[in-house]
């Protein structure tokens, strides 16, 4: 293959940021030199330093970018905003497991929080010291505020690490680890729920102390911040090995065909992470009856993902490893056995897909290694060229830097004899001027385009994207595709959208009022409509309605058809990765404050909103039938309104989730209505803590029997509206609040003229 240090990648590698920077390094040396020079030749001429401001606008951010420069005991991370020395003492903390889990699970941040670049988190499972350290020290060395650190040691390992290095303070609070028990996945899930806690952290990787990395930073911050898939190893193992190690007790909460077997060593995105950690269920059942020969951590990811997120998987490790021996335990590799070879083998000699695309470089870790193959990989054969991590520099590079600098000579003299006749102080005043705009949330609106106008949030036109929504996937398809939809970060980094779902039988006879409620908006809310099949009245091209129609299905009140369309619905508005917040509203519902209060309301909120309570009546509890036994247990059923307001990461689990939903369309039949059941149940057992416990929809259940009251006409006024409005006391992001409700059912049509006169959604 050659020198190892000119295949770095074995596809073209992207252009990365520091070669951006990098290059235009070179070309403002070259611009400077040509204004120097003409400088030089002709008369003088003011303000240099305004052309290099304005030329380092030319820097356009890549992934990843370049790295902050490397700050060390105490000094300032801009992508924290907290020092160096406080992001490392950061982790420890005296939660208990439970707490550490609960909040983890619960920690579903905002776009807003977010909104840098996205981090990698390193996370080490070991029993005391990492003596390869050094070799990680310089992978990690100028990448600052691209990863984030976490180790796992024993409790009673206290060896302490320098100020200056990477791993001070990274060690987490930890318990014993026993190999072969349920301790190796306790250790897991505390490492995964320790980084969650950090919501830059999106992608997760585990590794070990006799893991290395097999190429430099940026390659493999390139390689998983824009894979779309987790890479987590999982087989049916037919062998005494495999299947014979699972438990028929477990049945039916984890059957014969759901079984698997995996690699330990993962690396998943942040939606699997939370995913996992938020389990309670399944890993409760593994940690009763899977006990040696049974090994947890060989089965229990593996089995979750493949019952569960399958879509959202590779299906592969990227963790090379050598069992070519047999045996319990894999190679353990010596200095003896560190050569460019064994390099190259791990590095290209397999074949694989990633995105899509076939490739040879299939794995970026590598373990076992003892710790005396350190002198080798640090230095020593062949001065450095070992190294797993070198960087090239070719040719190719050197004539592209002798461009840039001989285009920016020439730009400069060019620029020198402009200026020489013009001024640039209107263009300072210009820029200067354009950074007094704050941002906000939400931010101010991009004007209200129509008829195929272009929508700067979605970069497509107000038509394509109104029209966007029709497609030809069956239900299972569509919940399958939105499940898996788990988009990157930069694909979600402008402003995030509420997306209002609409329930209804066929037309919105009060959609003149939302209309006027939406106004002004667009980009920072989208809507889908899911109405009777055989519904066929159009709208104008010119509402926001037009072409919001999603494919829809029958819905038939009290059975799981009510579902069936919600899911439909939540699916449907996951595939547009900008929607953050998700709202069910009927076509008797009116909003009861202007846009950007609803909006500021929900975004910024830490929580949903959905109304879940135990009723001991006949309406309740007497509602749950005994079959649902074990999966859902009468101490699990509750009762809500069907009415939520959810956030992305629930809505996720709401589409992904088949366990549940098949035993409450098996079980739950009239007087058991599962659109008051199924959610409030779920969001009960599983997301507790990521819920308000209270709707944000009012209705008026003062007259009794199966359905709130409508009101008409004659019933519109002022005090109505005041009391809908501020009638209420609850909790909002902690605070007492007296604006608990952002919408309100039921209305007639009639209702429509007065409330046009007495809503007004200016202010």
């Amino acid at each position: 293959m050659g020198a190892i240090d000119k295949h770095v990648q074995p596809f073209p590698r992207p252009f990365t940021m520091r070669d951006l920077v990098s290059h235009a390094i070179t070309f403002l040396i070259g611009l400077s030199l040509g204004i120097l020079i003409s400088l030089q030749l002709k008369s003088s001429f003011p303000r240099p330093l305004v052309v290099f401001q304005s030329a380092s606008n030319l820097v356009s951010s890549t992934s990843p970018p370049v790295p902050p420069p490397s700050p060390r005991n105490g000094t300032f991370n801009s992508s924290t905003g907290i020092s160096l020395k406080e992001e490392y003492q950061s982790v420890m903390h005296n939660m208990s497991d439970q707490e550490l889990l609960l909040r983890a699970s619960s920690r579903v941040p905002r776009l807003q929080e977010s909104s840098g670049h996205p981090k990698i988190a390193f996370m080490f499972l070991t029993g005391g010291p990492l003596p390869l350290a050094p070799l990680w020290e310089k992978f990690f060395e100028g990448h600052q505020g691209f990863y984030t650190i976490y180790v796992h040691s024993h409790p009673h390992y206290n060896q302490t690490v320098p100020q200056t290095s990477v791993f001070y303070g990274r060690r987490i609070p930890s318990q014993p680890v026993y190999w072969g028990t349920a301790t190796m996945i306790d250790a897991e899930k505390r490492l995964l729920a320790s980084a969650l806690l950090d919501p830059s952290n999106q992608r997760f990787v585990l590794l070990s102390d006799s893991c290395i990395p097999l190429f430099n930073f940026t390659t493999i911050y390139d390689y998983l911040i824009t894979s779309n898939l987790s890479f987590l190893s999982l087989y049916d193992d037919p062998r005494k090995v495999g299947r014979g190690r699972y438990n028929p007790q477990m049945s039916p909460m984890i059957n014969i065909t759901n079984w698997r077997k995996g690699s330990q060593w993962f690396e998943m995105h942040r939606e699997m992470a939370l995913h996992v950690v938020s389990d309670q269920t399944y890993y409760s059942v593994f940690k009763q009856y899977c006990q040696p020969p049974c090994y947890n951590d060989e089965h229990y990811i593996p089995t979750l993902v493949n019952m569960f997120y399958v879509e959202l998987n590779s299906n592969r490790s990227i963790t090379w490893v050598d069992w070519s021996r047999g045996g319990p335990h894999p190679r353990k590799h010596g200095p003896a056995d560190i050569n460019h070879e064994l390099l190259n083998q791990m590095r290209y000699g397999s074949e694989c897909i990633y995105n899509g695309n076939t490739t040879s470089m299939c794995f970026l870790f590598a373990r076992k290694f003892s710790p005396s193959t350190l002198k080798p990989f640090m230095g020593g054969i062949e001065k450095h060229a070992v190294q797993p991590f070198s960087k090239p520099f070719t040719i190719h590079n050197l004539v592209y830097y002798a461009l840039s600098f001989v285009f920016g000579l020439s730009m400069g003299i060019l620029i020198s004899l402009q200026l020489k006749s013009s001024s640039p102080r209107p263009l300072v005043v210009f820029q200067a001027a354009s950074n007094l705009v704050s941002s906000t949330s939400p931010p101010v609106p991009p004007p209200s385009p129509r008829n195929g106008t272009s929508n700067s949030s979605t970069g497509i036109s107000l038509k394509e994207e109104y029209q966007s929504v029709m497609h030809n996937m069956s239900d299972q398809e569509l919940l399958l595709r939105a499940s898996s939809r788990v988009p990157r970060l930069q694909e979600s980094r402008g402003h995030p959208k509420i997306a209002f779902m609409f329930l209804t039988g066929g037309p919105l006879p009060l959609a003149p009022l939302w209309e006027k409620f939406f106004e002004g908006h667009q980009g920072f809310y989208t809507i889908y409509v899911h109405s009777h099949p055989r519904y066929n009245q159009t709208v104008p091209q010119t509402s926001v309605f037009y072409g919001r129609r999603i494919p829809s299905q029958p819905v038939y009140w009290g059975t799981a058809t009510m579902i069936e369309a919600e899911r439909r619905l939540l699916a449907n508005a996951l595939l547009d990765p900008s929607n953050q917040r998700f709202v069910l509203l009927s076509d008797s519902c009116i909003p009861l404050f202007n846009f950007t209060t609803i909006y500021d309301y929900l975004i910024t909120s830490t929580l949903s909103f959905i109304s879940v309570y135990d009723d001991p009546g006949k309406d309740g509890r007497g509602r749950y039938n005994p079959q649902m036994s074990p999966v859902i247990n009468a101490t699990d059923w509750l009762k809500g309104s069907q009415w939520f307001e959810m956030h992305r990461d629930m809505a996720l689990h709401i589409v992904s989730d088949k366990t549940y939903y098949s035993v409450f369309k098996q079980y739950c039949r009239p007087p058991c209505y599962n659109d008051e059941h199924y959610i409030a149940t779920m969001v009960n057992m599983l997301y507790g803590k990521l819920n308000s416990n209270r709707s944000i929809t009012w209705v008026d259940w003062s007259r009794e029997g199966p359905h709130p009251r409508k009101y008409g006409y004659a019933d519109i006024n002022h005090e109505l509206l005041s009391q809908i409005r501020y009638g209420s006391e609850c909790i909002y992001n902690g605070n007492t609040t007296s604006m608990c409700f952002l919408f309100a059912r039921k209305f007639s049509p009639s209702t429509l003229k007065p409330l046009m006169r007495l809503l007004d959604f200016q202010y």
